[in-house]
């Protein structure tokens, strides 16, 4: 394969004072505090592709672990070859670095998902130059190269445009290159230069909408300090310390308990075990709904790269099919849809749902 494009455009580098001031910077410390949201969009975006134990056919008991859950549909069973071995994680994307450090197609996704989740916009630049694949010569994208949101914006007319702001152009060193020469402050992206994605449940992300509920999370974690504080410093009467000698540690608990749930709720991620009791048929109610939530992702994010990506590899390669990107091995919202109905109507035990739904994937 022929390598890289020696030339990109656009800077990967982030932009600290567009960060502070679109508020992009308080959202990514959000996701990534343990005691904030990192769990719910942790746990959301590693769930997408995981590996999976895959049994092995001729040794029983065995398994191995993959994580192959794409194929590409396309008529020519040798150009659907090609394509699956240049983009797919089956045949190892790490000899080509087409999605650098993410190393398979799902790994992409994956950092996708996160950027959504967080900032509710991802923009990945995209390098295309002729590839040779088994003698076969395609244009085709060579790169995917993530640009920071706060610097991006979509133009009216079409295309996207990247700018810095004149702070941190001067003051940041990185804007220079080796030869000491100036790289833009600007740069202009055709329309398929560009894969850009965004949460697609609401216009906001739900990082920005769960921050509303931290100041009662934090509240939770700075009560227990001063509670324990105060149990050590009996004599002490600084008035934080003295409010916790008069509050229970249940109520302020289940004050956490509600705004983490309502988190999750915005997530629509699993409930913590530890949390708010609920009823067994929610607790079923969830799961499903954190799985079709799941699939919602994974199909919009599917959607997403067909559009942009196959659509015009079809153009430029001159074919009159475009090819498809196609997922498997997950449960679909139907079949979430009829358990929950099944169980609902006790057709299915809870323990059966546990096997059959839960436990898969």
């Amino acid at each position: 394969m022929k390598d890289r494009a020696k030339k990109q455009k656009g800077l990967w580098r982030d932009d600290p004072f567009l960060s502070y001031i679109k508020g992009y910077s308080e959202l990514e410390r959000a996701a990534q505090n343990g005691m904030e949201l990192y769990i719910e969009v942790d746990r959301i975006q590693h769930a997408l592709f995981p590996l999976r134990e895959k049994p092995v056919l001729d040794r029983p008991g065995y398994v191995t672990h993959e994580c192959d859950y794409f194929e590409i549909n396309f008529s020519n069973p040798e150009t659907k070859k090609d394509l699956e071995e240049y983009f797919l994680e089956k045949y190892s994307c790490l000899r080509n670095g087409l999605f650098n450090s993410y190393h398979s197609l799902g790994g992409f996704f994956e950092m996708i998902c996160y950027q959504i989740l967080v900032s509710g916009k991802s923009y990945n630049a995209i390098s295309w130059d002729s590839v040779e694949i088994n003698e076969q010569k395609y244009i085709l994208p060579v790169d995917f190269r993530s640009l920071r949101a706060s610097t991006m914006r979509i133009l009216s007319q079409g295309g996207y445009k990247q700018k810095f702001s004149l702070i941190t152009y001067i003051l940041e060193k990185g804007f220079k290159d080796y030869e000491d020469t100036k790289k833009p402050r600007v740069c202009y992206f055709d329309q398929d230069e560009i894969l850009f994605c965004k949460y697609p449940f609401s216009n906001q992300s739900p990082t920005k909408w769960g921050l509303k509920y931290l100041p009662l999370i934090k509240k939770f974690w700075q009560f227990g300090i001063d509670q324990s504080k105060s149990n050590v410093e009996v004599a002490n009467h600084y008035l934080p310390l003295e409010k916790t000698r008069y509050t229970t540690y249940q109520k302020e608990k289940r004050k956490y308990d509600l705004a983490r749930s309502k988190i999750r709720t915005i997530f629509n991620y699993l409930l913590e075990p530890s949390g708010s009791k609920i009823t067994q048929y929610y607790d079923v109610y969830t799961v499903i709904r954190y799985k079709k939530h799941l699939n919602d992702l994974r199909n919009y994010l599917i959607d997403e790269f067909n559009k942009q990506i196959f659509q015009p590899v079809a153009v430029r390669n001159k074919w009159t099919e475009i090819p498809k990107l196609m997922m498997s091995g997950f449960l679909t919202n139907t079949e979430l849809d009829l358990a929950l109905k099944n169980y609902t109507e006790e057709k299915m035990s809870f323990d059966e749902m546990i096997e059959k739904i839960v436990k898969k994937d």
